[in-house]
């Protein structure tokens, strides 16, 4: 995109400047939440980038709604499902697909609650699998009709029930209303916001920050699909292969949408690192094109898109440490009558009491962490190579991608491994 720039007065560049301790807080939400809060010397403009829409009159209404105090949400713990849709028309056609009834239309391709401590101690980062069979209750749909509850079915149905055949804002609200409905009927989990962000949002974003680096712990080899090839090892990935990394199901484990999601945790995890290793929050005009390139990707719900609430609420969070930031999948195993569908297991139930009570998920459920550090896979996994997968979670500062393996060559070399005692994450410093 442009690198558009902005007069800057003296004294915001201190004011950044000052703010560069907060920078784990404020890296946090500019990445897992696509914002910054310290844009405001440019809020106009930045402020026109987010589309929102007021999904109230669209939700179910059984849920306990927080009336949250101040900009900040202050004193509320806060649950927001991030969602990643993959309609390829437009600027998301990035993999020539724009114009198929399939995929012109806004579909959920990823789905995240995000939980954010009332003490601003941690935050936990729940990918919900896609393949999950759940009840989806009746919805309001963009077509201005009510849909039927449909029980055991893809969760993410639930987004393309109420977005119907709609690709604006409103339709994406529609769909997200659909989706908090269902996560809080399947989890009794009460969601408090969404936000939504697309192919595109996300690949200029990678690219705003100079590609990402991470370790891929399995060879991925997908000539049919995505066209990527990655070998084990440490990675730096653009935003055209870190896109395609995110969405590879296929050319490594069992094509299961399980591996994919610790491919999602692990990218995630690696542009919050790059974001902390660069100097973006302490240079003004590096911070205002990365802000306007992150927001102009999503779309929230009606508060939490206010750049003065989002503002508040990164202030908050200062404090919290990237080891403090979890990833985890809810636990899940084959569905007996589709083994291409997930269920839930037992070992879900106390990831959403702890989200319900505000307390710390089970430590066995947790797969990684922002820092980068690894922990033992999820109980029950479905995906055996998830597992493996999950451990995804490094960053290199000089190692190139290898993007397409050569028709009849031999495959690259992976860089030497550390000791096999070592974490993966040590050889990619």
């Amino acid at each position: 995109m442009p690198n558009t720039e902005k007069p800057h007065a003296r004294h915001s560049i201190k004011d950044l400047e000052r703010r560069t301790a907060r920078r784990v807080g404020l890296v946090f939400l500019s990445l897992v939440l696509f914002v910054t809060s310290a844009a405001g010397f440019v809020y106009t403009d930045l402020q026109s980038q987010v589309k929102r829409f007021d999904i109230s009159d669209y939700l179910d209404g059984s849920a306990t709604r927080t009336d949250a105090i101040g900009d900040s949400y202050d004193g509320h713990a806060l649950n927001i499902l991030v969602l990643g849709t993959d309609t390829r028309s437009g600027a998301n056609n990035v993999d020539g697909s724009d114009g198929s009834e399939d995929t012109s239309v806004a579909r959920s391709d990823t789905a995240m609650i995000m939980h954010v401590s009332a003490d601003r101690s941690r935050v936990e980062v729940v990918s919900i699998p896609r393949d999950l069979l759940v009840d989806i209750p009746s919805c309001k749909t963009y077509n201005g009709t009510e849909s039927a509850p449909q029980p055991e079915t893809m969760f993410n149905s639930a987004f393309a029930t109420g977005a119907g055949t709609g690709t604006d804002s409103k339709a994406l609200g529609i769909g997200a209303a659909c989706a908090i409905n269902t996560v809080e009927k399947t989890t009794g989990v009460n969601i408090d916001e969404f936000m939504i962000v697309d192919f595109h949002g996300l690949k200029t974003m990678i690219d705003a920050l100079g590609g990402v680096n991470l370790y891929v712990s399995e060879e991925i080899d997908d000539p049919d699909y995505t066209q990527l090839y990655l070998p084990v090892g440490c990675q730096h990935l653009n935003g055209t292969d870190g896109l395609k990394y995110a969405r590879a199901r296929h050319g490594y484990g069992n094509g299961s949408d399980i591996g994919r999601i610790a491919h999602q945790q692990n990218l995630m995890a690696a542009m919050i690192r790059t974001a902390q290793s660069k100097n973006i929050l302490s240079d003004a005009n590096q911070l205002y094109s990365f802000a306007r390139t992150a927001l102009g990707s999503l779309t929230t719900s009606e508060k939490i898109g206010n750049l003065t609430n989002l503002q508040g609420l990164a202030s908050s969070i200062q404090s919290i440490g990237m080891d403090r930031i979890t990833f985890l999948t809810v636990p899940n195993e084959p569905a007996r009558w589709d083994a291409n569908r997930v269920v839930a297991t037992d070992d879900a139930k106390p990831i959403w009491k702890a989200l319900r009570e505000d307390t710390p998920v089970p430590t066995g459920s947790v797969s990684g962490k922002a820092d980068g550090s690894t922990a033992s896979p999820a109980p029950n996994s479905s995906d055996a190579a998830a597992g493996s997968s999950s451990t995804d979670a490094a960053e290199q500062t000089d190692a190139p991608i290898v993007a397409d393996k050569p028709s009849g060559a031999p495959a690259p070399q992976a860089p030497a491994p550390a000791a096999p005692s070592t974490d993966p994450a040590a050889q990619c410093k």
